[in-house]
């Protein structure tokens, strides 16, 4: 076993798989495919027979899907849920709706439940802002994964060449082109 638990750190918890067994990463594309259907079964009320009560869903499972679960829904890093610690026997997570209309771990559970649990600074704050944000609050402040992202965009446009450096950032900052210059239009 000793063997084992060395091979898993030199992988990472969240791609190596247990021999007979399956991987944080085999647990993800099964965890897509149950929120996929969960998704459809809802926007079709197959679960919400009486539209006068709230749809309340309980989800039991084993602690390693709950963390997959976890890191889908929030679009956690590999990083981010290496990080996280698995629930004990018969402990819960509850996701709640926000203000907001965003679920929160935060809602229902305090900072310290968090810190235990292995989430970072980062992601404790993402979730007390999910309990708290508006709607239109959405639109001020992107989700730190999604800052990161056009915080890597930006370094690559500079990097490409200097030929667009006439002053038309205006036209250029609603275009995002891939490698075969084909670019598409999104709304700013």
């Amino acid at each position: 076993m000793k063997c084992v638990k060395e091979a898993r750190e030199r992988f990472g918890r969240f791609f190596y798989r247990f021999p007979e067994g399956e991987s944080a990463a085999d647990v993800f594309d099964r965890v897509s495919s149950f929120l996929e259907s969960l998704w459809r079964d809802i926007d079709m009320n197959r679960l919400h027979r009486d539209p006068s009560h709230e749809l309340n869903l309980i989800i039991v499972t084993h602690g390693l899907t709950s963390r997959v679960f976890l890191m889908k829904w929030f679009k956690w890093t590999v990083e981010q849920f290496e990080q996280l610690n698995n629930p004990g026997n018969c402990e819960f997570r509850v996701m709640q709706l926000g203000e907001g209309g965003e679920y929160s771990l935060a809602v229902h559970h305090t900072e310290e439940e968090m810190v235990e649990w292995g989430l970072s600074p980062e992601m404790i704050a993402d979730q007390k802002w999910r309990a708290q944000a508006k709607r239109g609050d959405w639109n001020e402040r992107c989700p730190w994964y999604l800052d990161e992202f056009f915080d890597q965009l930006a370094d690559s446009e500079g990097s490409v060449g200097d030929e667009n450096d006439n002053n038309n950032d205006d036209e250029n900052d609603n275009e995002l082109c891939n490698s075969d210059s084909s670019c598409s239009s999104f709304a700013s």
